[in-house]
């Protein structure tokens, strides 16, 4: 019988590929299409695999037997339409997830609005691993929780929406780069940074309408933010706390926020660069600092960086520190009221 039908008149309508693989122990024929199929180096969702959870389980031998590299991941192609996955629980806060357990790993849908997920991500410890041109949501935990040492997450043109607590959560020493995507209507933040060694780069997204801040920053983590919008949510846009935190924005904008645009607290550094970073129409403060806090603005004082805020466009208080940082390197200080040292403007 021509290997054309077999393929695709026989293998392929009736075999998934958990089904091949134990075939191939067996029978000599199965066994020489499983290495085939195995070179090829790609799981189908739900062609070969019916189910997410069968392939990201599969995916651990595809990766074992290819030996991945970040550069030749083992690949998970998710078809349209919505795709349930069945989550175990992380721990006694975080609620359902999908483990994925081998790095070097693409979760490559069709486009955000084309193929949905149902359920989380949970990565720990795992690098190489890359979200793509997906729709997640997860009504009982995260969208994507990152954790661990060496934990490494590319994520681009995906949609967090509707998720229980934050659309992606980083923390303990993980890494994320985020590219072309969007955290809305989530149940906490649309993005949550935690813990030293925790560094989060977002590019070219959108932040909007979470229950709580936008980008919410703490415990020694670093985020860096460009030409990303933060708007409609809650609270603030962006908020940041703690000692040895540290916070870049360029080119950002955050406005229409339930309480402030950017709110800074405790001794984080923050840091605004770009002649496109506008802070506007927020429902109290522009710029809130507090605790010896700082924000450099990396632009002339004459920049009309904060502005058209519902109270103050900027707020220094109990030591809190805005700056604009001129050409020349010199710092133009808003004056701090020695009574009370509280001051607005």
């Amino acid at each position: 019988m021509p290997e054309d039908i077999w393929v695709h008149q026989i293998l392929h309508p009736f075999l998934d590929l958990e089904a091949l693989a134990t075939l191939g122990r067996c029978n000599t024929f199965f066994h020489e299409y499983w290495q085939y199929v195995l070179k090829q180096n790609v799981i189908r969702v739900p062609e070969g695999c019916p189910t997410m959870n069968q392939a990201v389980d599969l995916a651990v031998v595809f990766s074992e037997r290819n030996d991945c590299t970040r550069e030749n991941p083992v690949k998970i192609e998710v078809g349209e339409g919505e795709h349930a996955m069945v989550g175990v629980a992380v721990d006694a806060f975080g609620g359902l997830h999908t483990h994925v357990s081998c790095s070097n790993i693409a979760i490559v849908g069709k486009g955000g609005n084309k193929t949905t997920i149902l359920g989380g991500f949970y990565v720990d410890g795992k690098q190489g691993v890359t979200l793509e041109q997906l729709a997640v949501t997860n009504e009982a935990g995260f969208g994507l929780r990152c954790t661990g040492g060496g934990a490494n997450v590319d994520v681009s043109k995906c949609c967090f929406k509707k998720c229980r607590y934050d659309g992606m959560d980083a923390s303990n020493g993980a890494t994320a780069t985020v590219t072309r995507c969007d955290f809305m209507e989530n149940g906490y933040n649309g993005v949550a940074c935690s813990g030293v060694n925790v560094k989060v780069r977002l590019n070219d997204s959108t932040i909007h309408h979470n229950r709580q801040d936008g980008l919410f920053v703490r415990q020694g983590a670093t985020a860096t933010a460009t030409r990303c919008e933060c708007m409609e949510n809650g609270q603030c846009g962006v908020a940041c706390h703690d000692v040895n935190t540290k916070v870049r924005l360029y080119d950002c904008t955050m406005h229409h926020n339930g309480v402030g645009g950017l709110g800074a607290d405790d001794h984080v550094v923050v840091n605004l660069h770009g002649t496109e970073t506008d802070i506007h129409a927020n429902k109290e403060d522009g710029i809130a600092v507090y605790n010896y806090a700082k924000v450099n603005i990396h632009l002339p004082f004459q920049h009309n960086t904060s502005h058209d805020n519902a109270d103050n466009n900027r707020t220094q208080i109990d030591g809190g520190s805005i700056a604009n940082i001129n050409a020349d390197g010199t710092f133009t200080h808003v004056v701090v009221d020695e009574h009370d040292g509280w001051v607005t403007e």
